[in-house]
This record gives C-alpha cells, sequence and structure tokens, in this order.
C-alpha cells in the first residue's frame, strides 16, 4: 500500500525560521487557541509535524499581517528569546 505525503518538500521549509505556536502566539498577544484557529482557517501558513504539532515559518507571520493591513513589520518573533 503506497500512501501520498501530505508534508512539505525539505527545500521549503528547511532554511526558514521556524516558529512554535506559544511563540506566536505570546508575539501576538493572544491565547495559542487563537492562533490555532488562524491555522485551521487557512490565514496563517504552518507546517505541522505531528498531530498536534506545528511551525510557523517566520516569513508566513510578515504575510498574515500584511494581509492583515498592516503596512509596517518592525519586528517579529525572536526563535532564540534573543535581540
Amino acid at each position: 500500500m503506497t500512501s501520498q505525503s501530505t508534508h512539505p518538500t525539505l527545500g521549503t521549509w528547511n532554511a526558514r525560521n521556524l516558529l512554535t505556536v506559544l511563540e506566536v502566539a505570546e508575539w501576538a498577544r493572544v491565547h495559542p487557541k487563537t492562533v490555532y484557529r488562524w491555522i485551521k482557517e487557512g490565514k496563517l501558513e504552518a507546517i505541522q509535524f505531528g498531530p498536534r504539532t506545528f511551525r510557523i515559518p517566520e516569513d508566513a507571520i510578515s504575510k498574515f499581517l500584511l494581509k492583515a493591513g498592516y503596512d509596517k513589520i518592525t519586528a517579529l518573533p525572536n526563535p532564540n528569546g534573543r535581540e
């Protein structure tokens, strides 16, 4: 039996910084459930690694904010927690 891979190809995300749902929620000052809802609704791009494990590419946050009407994005979340 063969199954189709639903995972992105390696080249599409390996070079990008990946953030957790909690990191995005803390940065956006929303509840993590809100971030999960954005992912489910297709508003925020995410990579699913398991049944409940998502990572959000840093550049997907920029795209999300631009679609939401923000013109200038000055500080994206830092996945390492450093400035």
